[in-house]
């Protein structure tokens, strides 16, 4: 059974979107570098191009994208696989890294996303985290400004806590429409029950971002076991279980297998004996 989302800006999201860490870039030591963690990589461009495109014609809508990833340049290829595409039809989310969330920062880096990205418009945009060594508050009332002026049309937080979202309603003119989290079956530390009730108190939608961990869900015999009774692979019942949490899953995938996997985990039924044993793996 399909579970789509409504927006608060009305469009339909696909019960699963389209993650795109890891794509367009890769992971970077270099400690003096803009974005620590991440650079460019222009290899593996044309099969990603095509993998996301690829995922749109099978109804997924919903593309999460980041300043970070790919050191900008994942903006640029998912710019060129909704090239020519009705972006009415598509939810593009982007995050703000910390060099970006200063007083004045946020406009011009929002342009810069758009100008990668071949759009007029976001449909969402994050913080990406309530870092310590920077004022991510600052980036607030300038999201505000860009919602009144059409430029985005969702405010997201990522990585938030109870305490960090409090206080960034306490400041913002519009609603946080989503906290997108590292969420899984196998790790529900974050999103406890307390952050869920605040969540389903103020309309918060949970992004779950590392929603399948193929290695660590293959070695779990009970999901395992749960994925043979259902005919399914243990990542589709990863997948699966996140749906009946209510959240949005946002998993990575570049070959057409694991693209087709990720859309028919939508039709799995999990039991309730199946959500009770994995309430406790």
């Amino acid at each position: 059974m399909m579970r789509y989302m409504k927006t608060k800006s009305g469009k339909t999201l696909f019960p699963i979107g389209i993650g795109t860490w890891n794509i367009g870039g890769t992971f970077t030591a270099d400690p003096g570098a803009k974005y620590k963690g991440a650079e460019p990589n222009y290899d593996n461009e044309a099969a990603e191009t095509e993998a996301i495109r690829y995922s749109i014609s099978k109804g997924q809508n919903h593309i999460d994208c980041a300043e970070l990833y790919g050191a900008f340049h994942t903006d640029e290829v998912v710019g060129q696989a909704i090239a020519g595409l009705k972006r009415e039809d598509l939810y593009i989310a982007d995050k703000l890294w910390k060099t970006s969330v200063g007083d004045g920062l946020v406009r011009a880096t929002v342009e810069q996303m758009l100008k990668k990205l071949g759009t007029d418009y976001l449909d969402m945009l994050y913080i990406h985290a309530p870092w310590d060594e920077v004022n991510w508050q600052e980036a607030i009332p300038q999201i505000d400004e860009l919602i009144d002026e059409g430029i985005v049309r969702d405010f997201g937080v990522s990585n938030f806590t109870v305490a960090d979202m409090e206080q960034t309603r306490k400041i913002a003119k519009h609603p946080i429409v989503a906290n997108q989290m590292n969420y899984n079956v196998l790790y529900k530390d974050e999103v406890n029950q307390e952050f869920w009730d605040y969540c389903r108190e103020n309309n918060i939608h949970i992004v779950a971002y590392q929603p399948v961990k193929r290695q660590e869900v293959l070695d779990s015999e009970v999901i395992q076991d749960i994925a043979k009774a259902h005919n399914a692979t243990a990542a589709q019942v990863a997948l699966a279980w996140l749906l009946t949490q209510g959240t949005l899953p946002i998993p990575k995938a570049i070959n057409k297998q694991h693209i087709d996997e990720n859309i028919a985990a939508t039709a799995i039924e999990l039991s309730a004996q199946d959500l009770e044993l994995l309430a406790d793996v």
